[in-house]
C-alpha cells in the first residue's frame, strides 16, 4: 500500500502548438455543446496533449482507456482519427470518419484528408461551407488562404502552356480566387486579344489601367492590339512607336510597320487593295501602287499632257496609269497607242522601271547609272536581286520598294 501510495503517474508533456499542417487538426471538442464531466475532461486533456506533442502511442493507450469507461465519449474517437490523418493512413481515417455522425470537426477532418492527398479543389470546397457556420474555427480561414494560394498558383502555370482558348478559361478561374494577380490578369486580356475578343481583353485591363502597371510593355502592346482590333489603326501605330523607341525590340518595329501598312491599305481606294494583294504585278497595278505610295509622284506639279493611251479606258486606275505615263515612267507605243496596262511584271522588269523612277524624278544618285543598277547606286536594298530575273513579283514587293522610294525622293 506504502508503495503503491508512493508511485506517481507520469506527467503529460507541456502543452504544444502544432506547427505547419498539424494545427488545423483541431481539438475535437470544438463546437460541441455537450457537457463533460470535470474528471473526463482532465483524462482528455491529457491525452490531447500527448496526440499535440506526437507522442502517439501513449496517446493512443490514454484514448483507449477513456473509451472502455465511456464508449460513447466523441472527442476521444476523434482524437484518434487525428492521429490516423497525421499518420498518413487516410483510408483507416476515412473509414472512422464516416461512422460517426457529422460534426464541425468531422467536416475538418474530412478537408484535411483531402488537402493532404492533395485534392485541393474538395478541400476548398469543404472549407467553404465550414467557414460560413457560426461556430468556423479561426484556422478555417486561415486554410481557405493557403489553398487559395495554392490553386491560383496552380492554375496560372496550367494557363501559361494551355491552348489559348483552355488557357482562358484557367486564368478567369484564378482571377477569381486573386483578383489583384497583375500578371494573370495580363496574360488573360493578350489572350483575349489574340482569340479576337477585343472588349473583354479591355475589361480585363480595366481594374489595372490606373496603376504603375498600365506603362508595361505587355499592357501598353494588348492595348495596341485592342486599338487595331477595332479599327482605331493611328492610336495603334502611337502605342508601337512608344513601345519601338522604348524597348528597341525588333518586333515591335515589326508590328508598326504591319499596321502601318494595313492602315494605309485601309484608307486607300479599292483599285490600291486589289495591287498590293496581287501575287503576280500588272503594269497598271505598279503605276496604282506607285501613285498612292511615293508623294513625289502624287503630288508632281507642271507635267507636260501625257500621250494618249486607247487601252486603259476601262482598267481599274486609269487615272494612275496617266500619271506614271505623264512622269515617263511608262511609254506608249507610238503606232498602236497602247501602254500595256495588263503586262506582268518579273522581277528583272520591276527592278528596271524603278530604277527608272528614280531617273525620271531627279534623284542625283540615278545619274551616270543603267536602269538595272540605278536601285543599287541609290542603296535602296532590292530583294529582287535575289530571286530569278524571270520570277513574278506581289504587290507587297513592289510596295516595300517604292516606299524606299519615296523616302529617297
Amino acid at each position: 500500500m506504502v508503495a503503491a501510495r508512493c508511485t506517481t503517474a507520469p506527467a503529460p508533456p507541456p502543452a504544444v502548438n502544432p506547427e505547419a499542417a498539424d494545427r488545423y487538426l483541431i481539438d475535437p471538442r470544438t463546437g460541441s455543446s455537450a457537457p463533460i464531466a470535470p474528471p473526463l475532461t482532465s483524462r482528455f486533456d491529457a491525452a490531447w496533449q500527448y496526440v499535440e506533442a506526437g507522442q502517439d502511442a501513449e496517446a493512443v493507450r490514454r484514448l483507449d482507456e477513456i473509451l472502455r469507461k465511456n464508449p460513447d465519449f466523441m472527442p476521444a474517437k476523434l482524437a484518434l482519427v487525428a492521429i490516423d490523418i497525421r499518420a498518413g493512413r487516410f483510408n483507416d481515417a476515412t473509414r472512422a470518419l464516416q461512422a460517426l455522425p457529422a460534426s464541425l470537426v468531422t467536416r475538418v477532418y474530412e478537408a484535411e484528408i483531402a488537402v493532404r492527398q492533395h485534392d485541393t479543389r474538395r478541400a476548398y470546397d469543404l472549407y467553404r461551407a465550414i467557414a460560413g457556420e457560426a461556430n468556423a474555427p479561426a484556422t478555417a480561414r486561415e486554410r481557405i488562404a493557403e489553398l487559395e494560394t495554392a490553386m491560383f498558383n496552380d492554375l496560372f502555370a496550367a494557363a501559361q502552356s494551355a491552348p489559348d482558348t483552355e488557357s482562358i478559361r484557367l486564368l478567369r478561374e484564378a482571377l477569381a480566387l486573386n483578383p489583384g494577380a497583375t500578371d494573370a490578369r495580363i496574360l488573360l486580356a493578350r489572350k483575349l486579344a489574340t482569340q479576337r475578343e477585343f472588349d473583354e481583353s479591355r475589361a480585363a485591363l480595366e481594374p489595372i489601367l490606373g496603376s504603375a502597371a498600365v506603362d508595361r510593355a505587355e499592357v501598353q502592346e494588348t492595348l495596341a492590339e485592342i486599338d487595331a482590333g477595332r479599327g482605331r489603326y493611328q492610336e495603334a501605330i502611337v502605342r508601337y512607336e512608344r513601345l519601338a523607341r522604348r524597348t528597341k525590340e525588333p518586333r515591335y518595329t515589326a508590328r508598326l510597320d504591319e499596321l502601318k501598312e494595313i492602315w494605309s491599305s485601309e484608307n486607300m481606294p479599292p483599285q490600291y487593295r486589289q495591287a498590293f494583294e496581287s501575287t503576280s504585278l500588272t503594269r497598271a497595278e505598279l503605276a496604282v501602287l506607285l501613285y498612292w505610295s511615293v508623294p513625289s509622284v502624287r503630288f508632281a506639279q507642271n507635267l507636260a499632257s501625257p500621250p494618249i493611251a486607247v487601252d486603259i479606258a476601262d482598267v481599274p486606275g486609269r487615272e494612275e496609269i496617266i500619271r506614271a505615263i505623264a512622269i515617263g515612267m511608262y511609254d506608249v507605243d507610238p503606232v498602236t497607242r497602247r501602254v500595256g496596262p495588263f503586262r506582268q511584271l518579273n522581277a528583272g522588269a520591276l527592278t528596271r522601271v524603278l530604277g527608272r523612277l528614280l531617273q525620271v524624278r531627279g534623284a542625283s544618285c540615278a545619274h551616270g547609272t543603267t536602269a538595272d543598277r540605278t536601285l543599287a547606286a541609290c542603296g535602296v536594298s532590292d530583294p529582287l536581286l535575289s530571286m530569278a530575273p524571270e520570277t513574278p513579283v506581289t504587290g507587297r514587293d513592289a510596295r516595300r520598294l517604292l516606299e524606299a522610294i519615296g523616302k529617297l525622293l
